[in-house]
């Protein structure tokens, strides 16, 4: 094989660029023989559905004397 050529296969993975990226995902093996794929990643592509809750303690209906 001549050595220009072997250069020139070489440069074949550099002008083709990175491949796609595939989704992570971490796929588990349950006890019953089962699979579960759980995704891995940034999800900030996805939007809330709702806002979030504003956490609040209760609170009587009136207030104590103190004694």
């Amino acid at each position: 094989m001549n050595l220009s050529a072997l250069v020139w296969l070489a440069l074949v993975p550099l002008a083709t660029g990175p491949l796609p990226a595939q989704e992570r995902s971490l796929v588990v093996t349950l006890c019953s023989g089962g699979t579960i794929s759980i995704p891995i990643g940034n999800n900030s592509d996805q939007q809330p559905s709702a806002p979030p809750c504003l956490q609040k303690g209760c609170h009587a209906g009136t207030c104590r004397k103190r004694s």
